[in-house]
């Protein structure tokens, strides 16, 4: 069987409402779309953001009833225009860079580690580089 889609990424995270301002902040997603579900194990809150409606879907979730996993768990990626724009950002919003830009040739970018203020880790990159 394959995939109709890759169509989400789903991230859990401790403060939800800090959460979306980051992501929508830095990376200048909209939200989409919220659910609220308690019918099963994992009851949880969450907002669905995406650049536009047809987007991949950043999905920030909350668990009611559990623990949130460890940051760094799972990472989320960007491409951005500006890297060193996106990091001031990133700064500014209360994320944190946690590797600084560095030139990646074999894949023509820059790239840089930042992470959100929950610890997530987020790979930023910027195309066109040698």
């Amino acid at each position: 069987m394959t995939a109709q889609a890759f169509g989400f990424t789903k991230l859990v995270v401790e403060d939800l409402e800090r959460a979306e301002l980051f992501y929508c902040e830095v990376f200048g997603l909209l939200p989409q779309h919220r659910v609220t579900t308690e019918a099963h194990e994992f009851a949880l809150d969450e907002v669905i953001l995406s650049r536009t409606a047809d987007d991949h879907k950043l999905i920030l979730a909350r668990y009611r009833n559990r623990r949130c996993p460890p940051a760094g768990s799972a990472w989320t990626g960007f491409v951005v225009a500006d890297l060193e724009l996106a990091l001031a950002s990133v700064v500014r919003s209360g994320g944190a860079i946690r590797v600084p830009i560095h030139d990646n040739p074999q894949h023509h970018v820059l790239a840089a580690i930042a992470s959100d203020p929950d610890g997530h880790l987020i790979e930023i990159i910027q195309l066109g580089r040698s």
